[in-house]
């Protein structure tokens, strides 16, 4: 579960009572995520969702915050951070930095062909509102992998299997990844615990923690690799092709894009598999969670067994 950080009752006070929240009345951990400690929290005005930022400087969330506020101005579907009293998004705490939302209701989807038609359109959409300016580069691929290959000489994770397949495919795809495609604003981390469904109608796409401004492309392979699959890790087909499609008819993807989406998807995947495996080996060790870099993989070689007949299906021409 998403938990590093643990709030005391004086704790909890005083952040509450910086908020026209009312009192609080009960903190709950939530399951869920990697990168946040989350809780449910109820109050006498009602429930919230109350997160303690663990792995964003302040730097970095005031650029998420900037984000949220630009797509609010878009009507964008996501969920917005409840100012404080002094009408501030986030407060600086001694537990770390913390930001409050309204505790919206509703359920993660299972990787259906509905789903997936909704998240492509909501997909295009964000990819037609123009970034803000300062935004990062995706922070979970090349730019991160090298310094990282710099960071683990002379350890024991040197010669890691994972290391070593990783080095190996960044050598091989950095032409593809280097490729001249539109650029544009992009959620990079659209996986199904990062949307919010009641029943089958789409409530709210969250958590733009690392938006940034990079190749679209990007974006498109991590929702089919985040989103496109089964609990066992099998990609949905129908699913996958009903997303390609419903994204398609709002910003077609161009030729060229097309023919790089293949690398794209393996990148997403790697991306996500060295996120996890530097994350619970390296930073912040976790014995229950150190192999989850592996389902990565595993998506990848079931997208590679499949997208020949994916890419040249009549309907994405």
């Amino acid at each position: 579960m998403a938990r590093y950080t643990t709030l005391s009752p004086s704790e909890l006070a005083d952040i509450v009572a910086q908020y026209p929240i009312g009192t609080p009345l009960k903190l709950e951990e939530m399951h869920g995520g990697f990168g946040n400690s989350n809780f449910k929290l109820t109050t006498t005005h009602g429930e919230f969702l109350l997160k303690v930022c663990d792995e964003k400087d302040p730097t970095e969330l005031q650029m998420q915050i900037s984000l949220l506020q630009h797509l609010s101005e878009h009507a964008y579907p996501t969920v917005y951070p409840i100012l404080t009293k002094e009408q501030r998004p986030i407060t600086h705490e001694t537990v770390g930095s913390v930001m409050l939302y309204p505790f919206l209701y509703g359920e993660q989807p299972e990787s259906s062909p509905g789903t997936l038609a909704q998240l492509g359109e909501a997909l295009a959409k964000l990819h037609h509102i123009p970034p803000i300016d300062g935004l990062p580069r995706f922070a979970m691929g090349v730019s991160q992998m090298v310094p990282f290959f710099k960071e683990v000489q002379g350890t024991q994770f040197a010669t890691h299997p994972f290391v070593e397949l990783l080095k190996s495919q960044v050598e091989s795809m950095t032409p593809q990844l280097e490729a001249s495609l539109p650029m544009g604003l992009l959620h990079a981390d659209l996986f199904l615990d990062n949307t919010l469904f009641n029943g089958d109608q789409m409530v709210a796409i969250l958590d733009f923690e690392e938006g940034c401004y990079d190749v679209l492309l990007i974006d498109v392979a991590m929702t089919i690799i985040g989103c496109c699959y089964t609990p066992a890790h099998a990609l949905n087909l129908k699913a996958t092709h009903r997303f390609l499609d419903a994204y398609n008819a709002l910003r077609p993807l161009t030729e060229h894009e097309r023919e790089h989406l293949d690398c794209f998807v393996h990148y997403a995947a790697l991306s996500i598999a060295f996120w996890r495996f530097r994350q619970f080996n390296i930073r912040r060790p976790d014995a229950h969670r150190a192999n989850t870099y592996q389902e990565m993989l595993t998506r990848s070689e079931q997208w590679a067994a499949v997208n020949d007949s994916l890419l040249t299906t009549d309907s994405h021409q």
